[in-house]
C-alpha cells in the first residue's frame, strides 16, 4: 500500500510562500510542504519564475503532497543546494506541478504520475533516488552553474567530501517516463564528462571540490529505466559518464544512446517497438570489468552505431534475437581468441557458470552477428564472424571427427579464408623442407661430394604441381621413397594454393 498522509498534525508543516524563497532552514523531524488551493488564491502567475523556492536547506524527511488542483499555469518547486535526506512525493492530483532539484544532495522516492515535471541538475545521491511514472525527467550535469563555496558547506553538514559521494553508487531508478533526458556538458576533451574551472583555494581542493571531474575517483551513476506499460516514451541519454546502464520492457518510444561511457551494460527482456540507436559507446576506463549483457531481448528494431564492442571485458548474449540488428561502424575483436568473451551465459556476474550446450550456443552468437552484419552490407565484418563462427563448431563435440579435422585444418591453413600470408607461410615452409626431404631420399644432398648449385634452381620445378617424377634424376635412379614424399608434396601444395586462393577471394564471395 502506498502511504497518503492525511493527518499531518504530527508533521512539521510548512506554508508554501509564493515567490518569497526560503533560506537556511533546518527540519530535524519530518516535514510536509501541503500544496491547498487557498494557499495560492490571490496569487498571479509570474512567466519564467519560481513559485516556491527553497535555498540551503536541510530537511530530515521531506512529504511533498497534494490533494486539489491549483488554477494556476505552472506551480514550480525548487530546492536549490539543500540536502534532503527522504524526500517522498506521492499523492500530487494537480498536473501543473514540477519540481526542480539543483546542486543539492538527495534521496528518496518520487511517484506521483500527475507532477508535470521533474529536473534534477548537479546533485549527489546518498542512496538512490526512484522516479516512477514521472512523464517528463530531466537529469544534467552542467558546467556553468557550480559554485565552490555552497559544495563546501553542504559537505561540511553531511560530515563527508566528494570521495565518499563517488566511493558510492549514485543508483537512479526510471520507471515508464514518457520524455527522459539524462545529459552532461562534458567535452570530448574531457574523458571523465564534467569540465572544472580552477580554482585558488586550496581548503577547497582539499575538501573535494573537484566536483563531477574527480580524477581519483568518477561518480557511479547507476541508472535503471524500466518500461512496463507500453506507452510512447521518449528517452535520451547523451554525453554521460555511466558505471552502469539498464534497460527493461518493451519502449513505444524513440530511444537513443549517445556518446555515452558505460562500465556495465544490461539490456534484460527488452524489446524496443520503435528505433533504439546507440551511438558512440565505450567501456568507462576503470580498474573494473566491463561487461554487456543482453538477456531474453528482441534486438530487431536496434541500432549499434560506433559501438566498442571489442573493448569490454565480457559480453553476454542469453536466449536472445538480433540478427535483424543493424551495425554500423562497431569495432569487434580480430580473434577468435578475443571472440571467445562473446558468451551465451545466463548470470553475467558468474561466467564460470556455463550451460552444457555451452559452445552450441556460442555459435549460434557468432551466425546472428554475421546474418546482422551481412544485412548491412558490412563484408570485412561478416567474413571474421564467418571465420570466428566456424572455429566455435571446430569446439562442439557432437560433430564428426570428418568435420572437425576439415575446420582444423581450414584453421590452421588461411584462417577459415581469412589470411592470405599463412597459406604462403606454410607452402614456403613445406616446399622447402620437402624438397630438401625429397632431395635426400634420391641422394642429391648429404653427399661426401660438392654441392651442386643447380639444384636451387630444380625447386622451382618441384614446386610446379604438373613436373614429372623423373624431372631432376633418371627413372631408375627413383625409389619408392622418393615418389611417395614426391606425390604427398604435391597435394599438399595443391591444398594449400587453393587456400590462398579461397583467401585472396574472400571479397568476391556472395
Amino acid at each position: 500500500m502506498i502511504p497518503i498522509y492525511d493527518n499531518h498534525k504530527s508533521m512539521i508543516q510548512i506554508l508554501p510562500t509564493p515567490y518569497q524563497p526560503k533560506q537556511g532552514e533546518a527540519y530535524n523531524d519530518t516535514a510536509i510542504l501541503f500544496l491547498k488551493k487557498a494557499d495560492f488564491g490571490k496569487v498571479e502567475q509570474i512567466p519564467g519564475r519560481i513559485m516556491i523556492s527553497f535555498q540551503f536547506c536541510l530537511f530530515k524527511k521531506l512529504i511533498i503532497q497534494n490533494d486539489e488542483e491549483i488554477p494556476l499555469e505552472d506551480v514550480s518547486i525548487s530546492f536549490d543546494n539543500c540536502i534532503i535526506r527522504d524526500l517522498e512525493v506521492i499523492k500530487i492530483n494537480g498536473e501543473n506541478i514540477s519540481i526542480h532539484l539543483g546542486a543539492s544532495i538527495i534521496s528518496g522516492r518520487i511517484a506521483a504520475e500527475k507532477l508535470l515535471s521533474v529536473s534534477i541538475n548537479n546533485c549527489l545521491l546518498n542512496t538512490s533516488l526512484f522516479i516512477l511514472g514521472i512523464k517528463n525527467i530531466r537529469i544534467s550535469y552542467t558546467t556553468e552553474n557550480i559554485f565552490p563555496y555552497w559544495w563546501t558547506q553542504l559537505f561540511k553538514i553531511t560530515k563527508a567530501d566528494f570521495k565518499w559521494y563517488a566511493h558510492n553508487e549514485q543508483r537512479y531508478h526510471i520507471e515508464n517516463p514518457k520524455k527522459l533526458v539524462i545529459t552532461s556538458s562534458r567535452k570530448s576533451s574531457d574523458p571523465t564528462g564534467y569540465h572544472l574551472m580552477e580554482y585558488n583555494t586550496e581548503r577547497i581542493y582539499q575538501i573535494g571540490y573537484r566536483l563531477f571531474k574527480a580524477q581519483e575517483a568518477l561518480l557511479k551513476i547507476a541508472v535503471n529505466i524500466s518500461y512496463t506499460d507500453g506507452k510512447d516514451a521518449s528517452t535520451l541519454i547523451e554525453n554521460v559518464d555511466l558505471r552502469s546502464l539498464s534497460l527493461t520492457g518493451n519502449s513505444n518510444g524513440k530511444l537513443a544512446v549517445e556518446n555515452t561511457t558505460i562500465s556495465n551494460w544490461y539490456l534484460s527482456e527488452f524489446s524496443p517497438k520503435e528505433e533504439a540507436g546507440f551511438y558512440n559507446i565505450i567501456p568507462r576506463s576503470s580498474d573494473e570489468d566491463t561487461k554487456i549483457s543482453i538477456h531474453k531481448c528482441n534486438l530487431d528494431k536496434a541500432w549499434f552505431d560506433n559501438v566498442y564492442f571489442e573493448d569490454f571485458d565480457l559480453l553476454s548474449f542469453y536466449r536472445s534475437k538480433f540478427s535483424g540488428v543493424t551495425f554500423t561502424s562497431c569495432s569487434f575483436p580480430a580473434s577468435y581468441s578475443k571472440f571467445a568473451k562473446f558468451t551465451p551465459i545466463a548470470n553475467v556476474h558468474a561466467p564460470l557458470e556455463k550451460p552444457d550446450n555451452y559452445e552450441k550456443d556460442q555459435y549460434e552468437i557468432f551466425l546472428q552477428l554475421k546474418k546482422a552484419l551481412e544485412a548491412t552490407g558490412n563484408g570485412y565484418e561478416s567474413l571474421k564472424l564467418q571465420a570466428v563462427s566456424q572455429t566455435a563448431l571446430s569446439k562442439i563435440t557432437a560433430i564428426s571427427a570428418g568435420d572437425r579435422f576439415i575446420l582444423g585444418t581450414s584453421d590452421i591453413s588461411n584462417e577459415h579464408g581469412q589470411s592470405i600470408g599463412r597459406p604462403l607461410l606454410w607452402f614456403g615452409f613445406i616446399s622447402v623442407v620437402g624438397y630438401i626431404v625429397y632431395l635426400s631420399s634420391v641422394g642429391r644432398i648429404f653427399q661426401p661430394t660438392d654441392f651442386d648449385a643447380n639444384l636451387i634452381g630444380y625447386y622451382f620445378s618441384f614446386i610446379d604441381l604438373t613436373h614429372r617424377s623423373d624431372f631432376l634424376v633418371d627413372k631408375k635412379e627413383i625409389n619408392g621413397l622418393a615418389l611417395a614424399i614426391d606425390y604427398i608434396i604435391k597435394v599438399i601444395l595443391g591444398y594449400l594454393i587453393v587456400q590462398f586462393i579461397a583467401a585472396f577471394r574472400k571479397y568476391a564471395r556472395k
